[in-house]
């Protein structure tokens, strides 16, 4: 079982959560839960609460993996079989948000993430439908290897230019 760090979280360090956190278990503070029940903080530990919006909330566990898109979290799900020309992967995904308890899957397997081995590093994107992510993802790799493709492309252009 793990907690992620909560980007809504009041403490930008464990040093100053945890001087806040014991400050507060010392002066009888409690936490709050998702569900409504209100927990003594002397019952839990640093890393199971985050301080935001002024009080103390009890972290939700988050069991999945998380991918990030284009700077968007996503749980990935099944790999679709798809075999394309182009050697992209297709996974059909689901959006992750936060709130002050924690992480959580906002939508279930509502967008398509494209995936692309380089040996510069993995590329990602994402959209509602295959042909969305394939495109995003098009885009992605020609921003970054534009040189590249413009001068095999135009390679005979360059040489009846250069005669």
């Amino acid at each position: 079982m793990s907690v992620l760090k909560n980007s809504l979280a009041t403490h930008k360090t464990i040093e100053t959560k945890c001087e806040d956190f014991y400050r507060a278990c010392d002066a009888g503070g409690v936490a709050y839960a998702s569900d409504g029940r209100v927990v003594p903080l002397a019952k839990l530990e640093p890393w199971q609460v985050e301080f935001i919006g002024g009080a103390w909330r009890v972290q939700n566990p988050f069991m999945s993996e998380i991918q990030i898109v284009r700077d968007r979290m996503f749980v990935l799900g099944e790999k679709l079989p798809l075999k394309e020309k182009n050697h992209f992967e297709f996974y059909r995904a689901s959006l992750v948000s936060e709130n002050c308890y924690g992480k959580y899957i906002m939508s279930s397997n509502q967008y398509i993430v494209a995936k692309y081995a380089t040996d510069k590093g993995t590329y990602w994107a994402y959209g509602p439908t295959i042909e969305q992510a394939r495109a995003f993802l098009g885009i992605k790799l020609y921003d970054e290897y534009m040189d590249l493709i413009h001068s095999v492309a135009c390679k005979n252009t360059q040489n009846k230019k250069q005669k």
